[in-house]
């Protein structure tokens, strides 16, 4: 349902950043991926200094197995805001899943436990 009300309020108005985010949340959440794509694409071409977008783009490409590209985005979430925990969190996941930046990726884990020690009981499983 809430799809269908985030599309027309998007036909109202093609640039409320706003219903575009929310959309691109519900796109994910329900495995649309290339839809989430474009919409937060779209919104980081309005909001280029937005943690929240480039963490949530790197998330659809995470999901999607593309972990180059959610690396970069979670690179330039962290660049916006070097203290963001869910960012180191989610980087350090792609870079495990590479197989390729283990060192890095525990490096990443450690920094996200550093940032909020009651963030993610994930974090615990990337380092073990």
């Amino acid at each position: 349902m809430a799809i269908k009300y985030f599309t027309i309020a998007l036909q109202l108005d093609e640039d409320f950043i706003c219903s575009m985010f929310h959309l691109g949340l519900m796109y994910r959440k329900t495995g649309e991926y290339s839809e989430a794509l474009k919409l937060f694409t779209r919104v980081i071409l309005k909001l280029p200094n937005d943690k929240s977008v480039y963490l949530e783009r790197g998330l659809v490409y995470q999901e999607m197995g593309n972990h180059n590209y959610a690396i970069n985005d979670f690179k330039k979430a962290i660049e916006i805001d070097p203290l963001n925990s869910l960012a180191y969190f989610h980087i350090g996941t792609s870079k495990l899943k590479t197989r390729s930046l283990v060192r890095e990726a525990i490096e990443d884990f450690t920094k996200s436990e550093s940032l909020d020690q009651s963030e993610n009981a994930g974090i615990y499983d990337g380092l073990g």
